[in-house]
């Protein structure tokens, strides 16, 4: 039965056009069928079932973590859309190959036996007719109370609609989505090798921006779209050439809005899909990520007046990286807005966790775990799947001292956005707080990812440096860091103005923490211990911050 399934399965469209996922979910069938007790580990599956090499380390490569599940989002897409009485499925946290069986609702006149063996004897033809009738009198009531559920909501909705066109909008009507992004490339011109490898780069690119929270894939090629039919979205484009020293890929992006070019990189084709997360990850990272060239021609492009939804989320985002306090207000009421638009939205739900754990010196209220834990729960309830309702859990847990479920949702929500730089690096920078040496693989790998947006990332790997003793690298590290990315933030002053006090170069840390004071000191003489209490969310690292510039004269008490 498993391999019947799994035949039909490789002919659908979407496994044939798959090769990746087809030869893994072949593997992991044989093995179900080899080994029924003993699923494989990570390990095998990358070097066995997905081609890596036998030096593939699963500390540090989440490789056959991503591509399994995206496996298990194509078997339910596929059984979702055609059904069938067999079917296969991948239980989370396993790499093992189910088949579920659905037969249908037995005969009502069918046998039943309990546990001593006897037959339970079937109903009288009397009493099935009054079960029927009961069931289905039930079932008209349940209909009649639909009917009159929707009878209400049809009339709140015409009334609503009637105070509308008088002059009063609806806050759903403006209700923002993320913009759409079109995938356009060059592989029919090419020859059948190259046309594989360039569907496979497609494929691999498409499922990192479906991971993503700042776009939505369109469902429909860009052949016969108008820009102004569709003026909220890009078309990337992906072409295959030839290069001086072997093929190229050229990814480019552009604005149908404004029919616009605003972005492109070169790049050598990977030898082999074992290559992409490493060689194609940080090009969907840069686009697609929180502080990608998408998010940030959105922001730059914003209209004033569009404040609930992604729209809220972009202004969040902002004030995430950058603590601007004239911005808090406004992400303060955009999300209230967006609450009150649709309270079932994950990502809101979650930027509303954040804001509860902020600290009084940043919003004159005290924080309120309870209500950031209600928050984070509400939106994993809403988006099990979403990397940002994931890490609002993790972010809770941290908060509420529990580093090592904070651990377990931070690594769930990278496994479902593993090409988010911004979730890798919190996720390093709160198993910083926690003293967990993994802190600076996440780190790193934010940095790879994309180093020109993970000013965060990059700051909290100068702490970690610090906090582990490592002066000097922490010093050559923190001269690297080019301050120009997107959301700079108060983290690269106190950075630098630790690093130097650590390196005894007072003079360039009183200058760092100069700029810190001019760029985001209160005009109320805040005193520098209230200073990094409202910019530091982390009180242990706040705490080290003071002592380390108090002792060593930058600051005074």
């Amino acid at each position: 039965m498993l391999r019947a399934e799994t035949k039909n399965l490789l002919q659908s469209p979407d496994f044939a056009r798959s090769p990746v996922m087809s030869q893994l979910l072949s593997y992991l069938v044989e093995e179900a069928i080899s080994n029924p007790d003993k699923p494989p580990k990570a390990y095998k599956v990358a070097v066995d079932g997905l081609g890596r090499s036998e030096d593939f380390d699963v500390q540090i490569d989440s490789y056959p973590r991503v591509q399994v599940g995206r496996l298990r989002k194509m078997l339910a897409a596929h059984y979702a859309a055609r059904g069938s009485k067999e079917r296969l499925s991948i239980p989370m946290g396993h790499y093992a190959v189910e088949i579920q069986l659905d037969d249908g609702e037995p005969p009502e006149n069918q046998e039943d036996t309990g546990s001593n063996g006897d037959s339970i004897p079937a109903a009288a033809p009397a009493e099935i007719v009054t079960h029927r009738w009961f069931a289905k009198r039930q079932t008209t009531i349940v209909l009649v109370a639909a009917v009159l559920i929707i009878a209400i909501a049809l009339a709140w909705l015409l009334n609503n609609a009637t105070e509308n066109s008088s002059g009063t909008e609806s806050v759903s009507q403006h209700y923002s989505l993320p913009p759409k992004v079109y995938f356009s490339s060059n592989r029919e011109a090419l020859p059948d090798n190259e046309r594989d490898k360039a569907l496979e780069i497609e494929q691999f690119l498409e499922d990192a921006f479906a991971r993503s929270s700042q776009v939505r894939l369109a469902a429909a090629e860009l052949s016969g779209v108008a820009p102004e039919k569709d003026h909220n979205a890009y078309r990337f484009e992906s072409e295959l050439v030839a290069g001086p020293n072997g093929p190229v890929a050229i990814f480019s992006l552009t604005s149908l809005s404004r029919n616009e070019k605003i972005w492109s990189t070169t790049i050598a084709v990977p030898d082999s899909a074992a290559d992409y997360p490493g060689k194609l990850g940080p090009i969907a990272s840069r686009v697609a990520g929180v502080y990608g060239v998408i998010a940030s021609d959105q922001r730059t492009h914003l209209p004033d007046d569009a404040m609930t939804g992604y729209a809220c989320l972009l202004r969040f985002e902002s004030y995430r990286a950058n603590r601007d306090p004239d911005l808090l207000p406004i992400v303060d009421s955009c999300i209230k807005k967006s609450l009150a638009a649709d309270p079932m939205d994950s990502r809101i739900l979650a930027a509303a966790s954040f804001l509860a754990y902020l600290r009084e010196e940043a919003t004159g209220r005290k924080p309120d775990p309870e209500a950031g834990l209600q928050f984070a729960r509400r939106a994993l309830v809403r988006g099990r799947e979403d990397s940002l309702a994931n890490f609002a859990l993790a972010r809770s847990s941290f908060f509420n001292g529990s580093c090592a479920s904070g651990k377990e949702f931070a690594e769930k929500a990278v496994e479902l956005a593993p090409y988010e730089a911004t979730i890798h690096a919190q996720t390093g920078a709160y198993l910083f707080a926690c003293d967990d040496p993994d802190a600076r693989k996440f780190l790193r790998t934010a940095i790879a990812l994309d180093p020109r947006g993970s000013i965060v990332a990059e700051t909290a790997l100068v702490f970690t440096l610090l906090a582990e003793g490592k002066n000097e690298e922490a010093l050559e590290f923190a001269e690297k860091i080019i301050p120009s990315s997107t959301g700079v933030g108060p983290y690269y002053d106190i950075a630098m103005a630790m690093v130097y006090a650590k390196n005894g170069r007072i003079s360039q840390s009183r200058a760092s923490w100069e700029r810190l004071v001019a760029a985001y000191g209160s005009d109320k003489g805040e005193s520098p211990e209230a200073l990094l209490r409202r910019l530091i969310l982390n009180p242990s690292l706040a705490n080290r911050a003071f002592v380390l510039l108090s002792r060593t004269g930058v600051i005074g008490e």
